[in-house]
């Protein structure tokens, strides 16, 4: 039996699907899995046990690196087994993990992205295929949300799809880099993660320290955004997750933290980088983004 329309999670996301869907009553418990026209959508359980995906969502603020870091994570899971990596960012299309496709696919990265993304017009819209996401399957999978609450808005509307991720499957990642306004102290960081966590609807699992000035980064970065993340940790209960950077960086990094003492709490899974959303202006001259 048809039931009435769900609203949307988030006043924001009402206009970006087809409003004259009809859900069926069974939604909560099912997902589409050969998306198409709305009217053709082929609904099968949500699968659960032991094979069910890890799923990754990264928020956190804009410029914190969470496309970098969905990139470098989604391109080292893959060595493992099937790896999806899902675009979600409608708020910032001038750096998006959308644009490193070519990347993504030789890695074996299926990518998932907002319609017409790359084609020179934007319009805020989600594809469909986000709930392929969800489907019956082994493997990981990434998403990289928009900067800030405002890109996070978006990930409200498939909250009953992340209910059904076992705890232990689903990370949901805090990304900090202290060389960005919204996350320069204690309070800003602060700040933002609540307002992030509000909209989400998702619980975060894990603080990622990723403190970076782009090509000026060193060591000194990275202990700024541990003392942020220490006391982000403390303030929140939730844990540090991880450091990430470039080999270079971590390395310089790990030697000081030896040296000073600092707590591996507090530093958590090293989670080395290739720098992969070059912004370069020399760059886009000759070969674009």
């Amino acid at each position: 039996m048809l039931a009435a329309t769900r609203k949307q999670s988030a006043p924001f996301c009402g206009s970006l699907f087809h409003k004259s869907r009809l859900t069926f009553a069974s939604d909560f418990d099912t997902i589409p899995v050969n998306v198409g026209h709305p009217s053709e959508v082929v609904r099968q359980p949500i699968q659960r046990g032991p094979q069910m995906k890890d799923y990754w969502v990264l928020l956190g603020s804009f410029g914190s690196g969470k496309s970098e870091l969905a990139l470098n994570m989604a391109i080292r899971a893959a060595k493992n087994g099937p790896c999806t990596l899902v675009d979600l960012d409608v708020v910032n299309p001038y750096f998006r993990s959308s644009e490193r496709g070519d990347v993504l696919s030789r890695a074996g990265v299926e990518l998932i992205m907002p319609p017409f993304a790359l084609e020179k017009i934007e319009i805020l819209s989600l594809s469909a295929r986000v709930y392929s996401a969800f489907a019956p399957g082994e493997g990981s999978v990434f998403f990289d949300i928009g900067g800030d609450h405002i890109g996070s808005v978006a990930l409200g509307q498939y909250k009953p799809h992340f209910d059904k991720v076992p705890e232990e499957n689903l990370h949901v990642l805090f990304i900090v880099n202290p060389m960005r306004p919204t996350a320069a102290d204690l309070e800003s960081a602060y700040t933002t993660l609540e307002k992030i966590r509000f909209v989400s609807r998702l619980p975060v699992t894990g603080i990622v320290n990723n403190g970076n000035l782009a090509g000026e980064t060193d060591y000194t970065h990275l202990y700024e955004g541990y003392k942020l993340v220490k006391a982000l940790s403390e303030r929140t209960g939730i844990p540090v997750w991880g450091t990430a950077g470039t080999q270079n960086v971590l390395d310089a990094f790990d030697a000081y933290a030896r040296e000073n003492g600092l707590s591996e709490r507090y530093i958590g899974v090293r989670q080395p980088i290739e720098v992969l959303m070059h912004r370069s202006w020399d760059k886009f001259l000759t070969e674009g983004l």
